[in-house]
């Protein structure tokens, strides 16, 4: 029997596994609707009460101990085991799960607020959410379908797509002042031709400058935007908290970038129907971007 002084509380828990899932203590307190002190202060007593540090707080953000990432994958399957538990104690037993892969800041930012309504509207669905970046293998990587953005071309995938994306040149007060041209220009690394694209599209003139820094999620670009470090080229819809709170001023209005996000499931060669858990969330996805006008 594990000894009853390590069994955390499901408060601490869900921090943690916010945490673990966002890497971002400011996206784990957006996710569950708390302040980021509540947030630091139940992965704290959390680590306390095991005794090992869980998560490595540094200047480049927050990343999993070796102890955390072990970890982690036990808090996951413990909170998906008390879901489901709730589920059957009030006579909704899931008809089956839904593992599905996620990009961190479209999934804290505009997915969650949105899936009360789907459970809601599916109760015997199980929803077990990854969030993932790279591409998706379904042959290798146990999940059933992933929201995504690109081009729309994924081999041995079914993608429908959700929404075009629409991006613009964003940054600091003190920098948006002075214009794109001549200032440090920041990217994400899955748009390595961005501020090209931008660049030709707009009409600049002079040679297409090379992005500065590089940043593998849309969070940490925004971060750095706001901190002055330069001017980011990126998706309205994303960083509404920032624009609204004047911490990233636009430079220009959107355009389209040319890629655009979507729902992608493993396709089946024999033409059979998708898996009906699959099928419920892709068919309501499809409502909630149909319904609602990102701005």
């Amino acid at each position: 029997m594990v000894q009853r002084r390590l069994l955390p509380g499901t408060a601490g828990l869900l921090a943690f596994d916010a945490v673990a899932r966002t890497h971002s203590f400011t996206a784990a307190a957006r996710d569950l609707g708390v302040t980021q002190g509540a947030v630091s202060r139940q992965v704290a007593q959390l680590e306390g009460q095991l005794g090992v540090g869980l998560i490595r707080r540094g200047a480049r953000g927050t990343d999993l101990t070796a102890a955390g990432q072990a970890y982690a994958k036990r808090a996951r399957a413990a909170l998906d085991h008390l879901g489901q538990g709730a589920l059957e104690a009030l006579g909704q037993a899931p008809e089956r799960g839904l593992r599905l892969a996620i990009l961190p800041t479209f999934g804290t930012r505009w997915l969650m607020p949105r899936i009360p309504r789907f459970v809601r509207r599916h109760p015997e669905v199980t929803l077990h959410f990854e969030t993932r970046i790279g591409p998706e293998d379904f042959a290798t990587g146990g999940i059933d379908a992933a929201i995504v953005s690109g081009r729309g071309s994924w081999p041995g995938a079914r993608a429908t797509r959700l929404m075009d994306e629409q991006v613009m040149p964003v940054g600091a007060p003190e920098r948006a002042r002075l214009g794109v041209a001549g200032q440090p220009l920041l990217a994400l690394g899955s748009r390595p031709q961005g501020w090209a694209d931008w660049w030709v599209a707009t009409g600049q003139t002079g040679v297409v400058p090379a992005a500065a820094m590089r940043f593998e999620q849309v969070s940490t670009l925004a971060q750095a935007a706001a901190a002055g470090m330069g001017i980011a080229l990126m998706p309205g819809f994303l960083i509404r908290p920032e624009l609204d709170n004047g911490d990233l001023v636009p430079l220009a209005e959107e355009m389209a970038s040319g890629f655009g996000y979507y729902f992608i499931e493993p396709a089946h060669t024999d033409g059979g129907p998708s898996k009906p858990a699959v099928a419920r969330f892709r068919d309501w996805l499809v409502t909630e971007t149909d319904r609602e006008t990102l701005v």
